[in-house]
């Protein structure tokens, strides 16, 4: 876990085994049918960092309309914050889990 609120060089990859823990310890405590994840195109990445000054993505657990789970994307700057102007892209509307849920082997 990093001890800043952004780090433009920090390398994030983790395991497969610590990848494979963290979930497993949700999943544990999850009751069923609880939002589990979310899966993104590549697009919706390219999107947000092609944005001029953005140096990374912040996801932001959020919640539909109907009081279900989701997340959205907003891309953040080398100093940290979210880049939110009105011109700014803004993305959600990814696959949730359930009701689209993987297979997960590696867990």
């Amino acid at each position: 876990m990093t001890t800043s609120a952004f780090d433009p060089h920090c390398d994030h990859r983790i395991s497969r085994d610590e990848a494979a823990s963290l979930v497993q310890a949700f999943q544990a405590c999850a009751k069923r049918g609880d939002h589990r994840a979310s899966a993104f195109n590549r697009s919706a990445f390219e999107q947000l960092l092609t944005q001029p000054g953005a140096a990374g993505i912040r996801i932001y657990r959020a919640q539909n309309e109907d009081g279900s789970p989701t997340m959205v994307m907003v891309a953040v700057s080398v100093e940290g914050q979210d880049i939110a102007s009105r011109d700014a892209v803004f993305i959600q509307n990814g696959g949730n889990c359930p009701p689209f849920c993987a297979s997960q082997p590696w867990l």
